[in-house]
């Protein structure tokens, strides 16, 4: 007995320490997604053109940490994004993510 106790703790902290990573770019990356959200908003959602470059530009900006292989940056920048989006233009934010149960 004594000794499952001790393995349920271990496992407990291992698990603990394999959860979310943080990453140095993490501020950088929620600046910038917040940035790309609000450049996006405020383009004229009738101007479908100016619409898919804002998109493009926002994809762009959150590769550059994919290509730098941190992938908690690229969830940071999402993150920002998203929440960003969905605080200051609820429908559009809704027309892009569907699939997003939580709206």
């Amino acid at each position: 007995m004594k000794y499952l106790i001790y393995l349920l703790l271990i496992v407990a902290m291992c698990m603990g320490s394999c959860g979310e990573k943080k990453s140095p770019l993490d501020a950088e990356a929620r600046d910038s997604g917040m940035r790309a959200a609000a450049a996006l908003v405020a383009v004229d959602h009738t101007d479908t053109m100016s619409m898919e470059r804002a998109v493009m530009d926002a994809k762009a900006k959150q590769s550059v940490y994919a290509l730098k292989r941190d992938s908690a940056a690229v969830r940071a920048f999402d993150e920002a994004f998203r929440s960003y989006l969905k605080e200051k233009d609820h429908l559009l934010y809704q027309a892009i993510f569907p699939e997003d149960k939580t709206n």
